[in-house]
């Protein structure tokens, strides 16, 4: 484990926290990857959102079941060294992203920055969301009647999202993200299906059910699994 400082501990939207650490070591992490961050006597999983190799900081977002206490900037923590793969599409087909917890943060971060065309991104679970959600106003037939709602920060930049959640929110799918994706790919058509890849980010297992029928009818499935809260 390595030393480092918190730059910056702010509370965001739904509970969430933005971390942002002091990072000088030689390797940089890349989205997709996390850190084990160990603070007030628990190690929790910080998947990466943001990188500045040039003023020497990484940062993630943590939900508030993740922290005991307050944190602030200057506070000294632990940190592993980079884990797990960075994000990479394999092919050049329009893509859907899906983040789900933890992996929600790094979902928005490889949506802002992909310069391929996204056709949906979806992202919920169990936390809220680290985001402010707005009606969208990019129609899509296929959930019309299920959810409608979407993340303010991918609508400016002219990117279609909806959200699933565990609890009832005004046009927001009540359930989990894997079952808004079903939701999703089931009507639409197998042709339509074939031309998509999907780039995931989620707790281990969630896609377990059904990635085996997703690796058949997409052109591309690219799963990134980050550990359960609390493993070790």
């Amino acid at each position: 484990m390595l030393s480092a400082r918190l730059l910056d501990a702010t509370p965001i939207s739904d509970g969430w926290w933005l971390i942002r650490l002091a990072w000088h070591a030689h390797e940089l992490p890349a989205i997709g990857q996390w850190l084990w961050l160990t603070v007030q006597d628990r190690r929790v999983c910080l998947p990466i959102r943001d990188v500045h190799g040039g003023e020497g900081w990484v940062a993630g977002i943590l939900p508030a079941a993740d922290i005991s206490q307050p944190l602030h900037a200057g506070q000294s923590v632990s940190v592993s060294t980079p884990q797990g793969e960075p994000a990479r599409a394999k092919s050049n087909h329009p893509r859907i992203i899906v983040g789900e917890d933890h992996g929600i943060a790094p979902a928005l971060a490889l949506a802002e920055r992909d310069e391929h065309p996204i056709r949906l991104v979806i992202v919920g679970g169990q936390h809220g969301i680290p985001g402010r959600l707005v009606p969208s106003r990019f129609y899509i037939d296929a959930l019309a009647d299920c959810a409608i709602a979407g993340v303010s920060a991918l609508e400016s930049l002219g990117i279609a999202s909806r959200i699933a959640l565990n609890d009832e929110r005004p046009g927001v799918f009540t359930g989990s993200p894997s079952q808004l994706l079903c939701r999703y790919l089931s009507e639409i058509s197998p042709t339509q299906r074939a031309s998509l890849e999907l780039l995931a980010i989620t707790p281990w297992g969630r896609l377990d059910g059904i990635a085996r029928g997703l690796t058949q009818d997409l052109a591309a499935l690219t799963w990134l699994q980050l550990p359960a809260r609390g493993e070790r």
